[in-house]
């Protein structure tokens, strides 16, 4: 069921099944080359992950919604707002399917996640975090208006941290 939508996605809910479509992702040893310590996922770390999505849902509203491509009915990855323990603030945060990369969807999605974060959730505040080398990331944070803020260890790994305030208009 669709949430939200852009131009060219359609940003849902998870279903339990969904993890079988997102493992496609987590074991990709690219799309995972930034995200924690490198290590492609096993089948239960991304069930628990889909699992989590939909408690926040159901709890909270929002969470890292599944990307689904209108052009094709596929899966593309995911963006949304989570929790990641450690952080204090929110996090805003996507992956795409290889196939997906360069096309702008990590941005266009970006921006109704966190326009809908702001909105509707009424969040104050959002932070996103990266690997200093994932340079594409960096590119979507800075476009959806984030600013760099800091770097530090988190769980072990480099990363940098942007963050957004919601702007005065949506309080």
């Amino acid at each position: 069921m669709a949430v939200l939508e852009t131009g060219r996605l359609f940003l849902c809910r998870w279903n339990s099944e969904d993890w079988r479509d997102l493992h496609g992702l987590s074991s990709d040893r690219e799309v995972m080359r930034y995200i924690g310590d490198g290590a492609p996922w096993p089948e239960q770390r991304t069930r628990e992950f889909v699992e989590r999505q939909r408690v926040q849902f159901a709890t909270r509203g929002f969470c890292r919604w599944r990307l689904v491509s209108k052009a094709s009915g596929e899966m593309a990855g995911f963006c949304g707002i989570g929790w990641l323990p450690g952080l204090a603030d929110f996090e805003i945060g996507w992956w795409l399917a290889r196939r997906f990369w360069g096309q702008g969807l990590a941005t266009e999605a970006a921006r109704i996640a966190l326009n809908d974060g702001f909105e509707r959730a009424r969040l104050v505040r959002l932070v996103s975090i990266a690997h200093p080398q994932n340079a594409a990331s960096f590119r979507v944070m800075e476009k959806i208006g984030m600013i760099r803020e800091t770097e530090f260890e988190f769980h072990g790994q480099p990363v940098i941290q942007y963050g957004i305030v919601r702007p005065f208009d949506s309080v």
